[in-house]
């Protein structure tokens, strides 16, 4: 089983995410900053978790990635989706 990540933009400065039905607790700054945060809430429990932005699938994302490298997701998540 893997959860699923969606994460949308609320402003332009602005994200939150949701794990599966599970919304975070408000809103972060950046889309590293979501990232961190779901991986620290989902903890050691899964390997992977599928990704969502702004309603599309990303595909699926080490969990350990998420955790050493979120600077480096976010990045490659914002290059693909710019604010029109």
């Amino acid at each position: 089983m893997k959860p699923v990540l969606e994460i949308r933009r609320v402003e332009s400065d602005a994200y939150s995410y949701r794990i599966g039905d599970q919304e975070a607790g408000g809103f972060f700054a950046s889309v590293e900053h979501c990232l961190i945060d779901a991986a620290a809430s989902l903890g050691h429990y899964f390997a992977s978790v599928e990704l969502n932005f702004e309603g599309l699938f990303l595909g699926a994302c080490a969990l350990e990635s998420l955790r050493r490298t979120p600077k480096a997701v976010a990045q490659r998540i914002e290059q693909h989706f710019q604010p029109a």
